[in-house]
């Protein structure tokens, strides 16, 4: 059985103060006035105040003792993960760039966020655009008509791609990303409109001399339905395997639809998530467009879209083309990615860390003795952030003192002659602790000991926790030395997590003995991906030797980890992982996974079911309710996360069979008979041996009808015709003719 945590004493103020007050007959009978004015009533009061904060200190110890035997161990509390967004700014009409600096503070209500790198925010509106490809019927109605006009000045062998120029709508609170797929435009492109202030050309020459040469911070965040990520034998994560955005502006030397490439200045990986580009502008005279189309070429071919909106033709002063390549295009790493979809797109961006800042925090003087160790105020500690002075000079952080110099350099000849040409570890060093803000210093063999009586100062940044996840649009408030500027975040932050309590950590025991943070054995990937910070996971499958583009052989050397997340608001029955997910769980396994080992992180391939059931109550019992319960119990029994029949989630490999999910139908409380079962895919087939399941398959339960005597058809149980197996397209309202 486990060892019961001791608690010293469990008697609190109250129970303190009637223990004495009982007391005092046996020891004082004369004493009868108990109320609170009675100065000996007071005396007790302020003893048992006294007394309970030495109980409280007392049952302390054992906790503080878990916590050290914890170090002695090398396993530290995971501490709380800070939050990370996505930021633009808006200047004001008439407002020169601005210089948005990294300790300017932004907040979110109470909490404040900080961006992680500087940029320039420059005085433009950006407006992003597509040419979404007119499907059928009404393209052949288009075409007919077109052919019929221009049949007389068209050329025969000429081919037409008719298109609609759409807005890429901006994110809602409480509603899906947008996504658009360049892969499925007319021109794998998004044009971004960059606008004046205002609708006058005095606006939009003074918009254009502003900004001419200077380096405009992009910001992309891409769909996050996300397939898998990757990590290759000893290298990058895929994103050196993944294909790279092309970014170009309107060659204003040229009479046709030509493009002259932006210098890329800053890029991050924005296919792989949320992220940032730099692009250096040309000179205000380059920042033009085409303004001398006629109506035949406006839009056509390689032009800018066509603009309807007269307001944003008078504010124009050019488009950046953001282009997707092709897989034969040599811009294109790799060149095998065909979907590039993104769900946002904006300028003056930032990245943003939830962080507080404290500067020149006095912590407790040097006292000259060996592994002198003092704590900082405020956690959990960002490491990186963390400037520490002893006496005005600074000293480096190290992550282990036994790798600092000597407190006092060696002056043996020989030992100085063998060593000259490899300088010495320094000797100021210290560690620091995120979780506990510990900082340590060295014992004089391993790293310097602070003098007596030195002042030590420490700046650094804190904050992380769930209080930093905050919805679109939250952060508005701009720093008070930016006067007129806005901010907004486009996507909900991510990434912010609880800090690990004790027993959390006392559990990870046996399995850090064991792995000693190496993803060895299929257990190391389970418990190791399990406590991956900043996510909240519901499920872990390693599948070793397997590959998910091969599933049908064995692959020498690969791995593959299939996680579904534990919340999915928008579809809690079959969780999956989306881009932000399964990069954290990445950035987590890349430094324990062995070197050789090729390793794939995907969510589940969900196949879609229908059932239909037809069950006989117990008499007297309600049918409403119970086909309440039964159809509850057929979802639980087909979940990922709490299906099948030990409740762990439906197993990998294993066919939903149809007498397995009669069983569970008839197991529910209430439940006489069950009269018969169907189980059917979304095309209306109906599957009498059951659903097959492969590889990273796992069921989803589309559609439930429980009736009460016979089964539903199939026809019944989509109640109509069975839906179509790929989502319908979004509706786009069509403009009226004119004539």
């Amino acid at each position: 059985m486990p060892l019961p945590e001791p608690a010293f004493d469990t008697r609190s103020y109250r129970d303190l103060v009637t223990e004495a007050l009982a007391r005092v007959p046996v020891h004082n009978p004369e004493w009868n006035n108990f109320n609170d004015a009675d100065p000996g009533v007071t005396v007790l009061q302020l003893f048992a105040f006294m007394a309970e904060s030495v109980i409280y200190r007392a049952n302390l110890i054992p906790e503080r003792n878990r916590q050290k035997f914890l170090r002695l161990l090398g396993i530290g509390l995971q501490p709380a993960s800070p939050a990370r967004g996505l930021v633009s700014f808006a200047l004001p009409p008439g407002a020169a760039p601005l210089d948005v600096r990294t300790d300017d503070e932004l907040y979110a209500g109470q909490v404040p966020f900080r961006p992680e790198r500087g940029l320039t925010a420059l005085p433009l509106q950006c407006r992003a655009y597509y040419k979404k490809r007119v499907e059928e019927p009404r393209r052949s109605q288009i075409a007919q008509a077109y052919n019929q006009l221009y049949a007389s000045v068209r050329e025969a062998v000429q081919s037409l791609d008719f298109y609609e120029t759409l807005p890429l709508a901006a994110p809602a609170a409480g509603a899906l990303l947008p996504v658009v797929d360049l892969g499925q435009t007319v021109d794998r492109s998004l044009w971004l409109a960059l606008l004046a202030p205002q609708a006058d050309a005095a606006s939009v020459t003074a918009a254009r001399d502003a900004i001419g040469g200077r380096v405009l911070t992009l910001g992309v965040v891409p769909a996050l339905d996300a397939e898998g990520k990757v990590l290759y034998p000893a290298g990058p994560p895929a994103a050196s395997s993944r294909a790279r955005l092309v970014f170009e502006i309107p060659d204003a030397r040229s009479t046709t639809p030509s493009y002259a490439p932006l210098e890329v200045a800053y890029a991050e990986d924005v296919l792989a998530g949320p992220g940032l580009v730099d692009l250096r502008l040309p000179a205000a005279e380059a920042l033009v467009s085409w303004e001398t189309l006629g109506p035949l070429e406006v839009g056509v071919g390689g032009y800018p879209p066509a603009l309807d909106n007269s307001e944003d033709l008078a504010r124009l002063i050019t488009w950046i083309r953001v282009r997707a390549p092709t897989p034969d295009n040599p811009a294109a790493a790799g060149g095998g990615q065909t979907r590039v979809a993104l769900s946002w797109a904006g300028i003056n961006a930032a990245r943003i860390l939830q962080r507080t800042h404290v500067e020149a925090e006095r912590l407790s003087d040097g006292t000259g003795e060996p592994d002198q160790s003092v704590r900082l105020a405020n956690l959990p500690v960002i490491v990186d952030s963390a400037r520490l002075t002893v006496n005005g000079e600074p000293w480096q952080r190290v992550d282990d003192l036994s790798e600092a110099g000597p407190e006092v350099p060696p002056r043996a000849p020989l030992y100085a002659a063998s060593t000259s040409s490899a300088p010495l570890p320094t000797a100021k060093a210290f560690t620091l602790d995120r979780e506990s803000g510990e900082v340590r210093f060295g014992d004089g063999a391993h790293g310097m000991r602070p003098p007596l009586g030195a002042l030590i100062l420490c700046s650094y940044d804190y904050g992380g926790g769930p209080q930093g996840l905050v919805g679109i649009g939250a952060i508005s408030r701009a720093p008070q030395r930016l006067p007129g500027v806005q901010v907004s975040n486009p996507v909900p932050t991510w990434g912010g997590s609880a800090a690990e309590t004790v027993p959390q950590a006392e559990k990870r025991i046996p399995a850090e003995l064991r792995h000693r943070n190496v993803l060895a054995t299929t257990q190391d990937y389970t418990e190791i991906t399990n406590h991956t910070p900043g996510v909240a996971i519901g499920r872990v499958e390693p599948l070793s030797l397997f590959h998910p583009d091969l599933p049908n052989q064995i692959s020498e050397g690969v791995v593959t980890v299939m996680v579904i997340p534990l919340p999915d608001p928008h579809q809690p029955e079959a969780p999956s992982p989306d881009q932000l997910f399964l990069e954290t769980v990445c950035a987590y396994l890349e430094p324990r996974r062995i070197l050789t080992t090729e390793l794939h992180v995907r969510g589940p391939a969900y196949r879609p079911i229908a059932v239909g059931v037809g069950i006989q109550a117990v008499p007297g019992e309600p049918e409403g309710p119970l086909a309440d319960r039964v159809r509850q119990a057929l979802l639980d029994f087909l979940s990922p996360l709490k299906g099948g029949f030990d409740g762990k989630g439906w197993p990998l490999n294993k066919a939903v069979e149809p007498a397995e999910v009669q069983a569970a139908a008839t197991r529910v409380r209430g439940v006489a008979k069950v009269n018969g079962l169907v189980l059917a895919d979304l095309d209306g087939n109906e599957l009498p041996t059951g659903l097959s399941m492969s590889g990273l398959q796992l069921p989803r339960v589309a559609a439930v009808s429980v009736t009460s005597g016979a089964p539903p058809s199939v026809a019944d149980l989509f109640g109509g015709p069975p839906p179509a197996s790929e989502p319908p397209a979004l509706p786009v309202p069509v403009a009226p003719e004119q004539c």
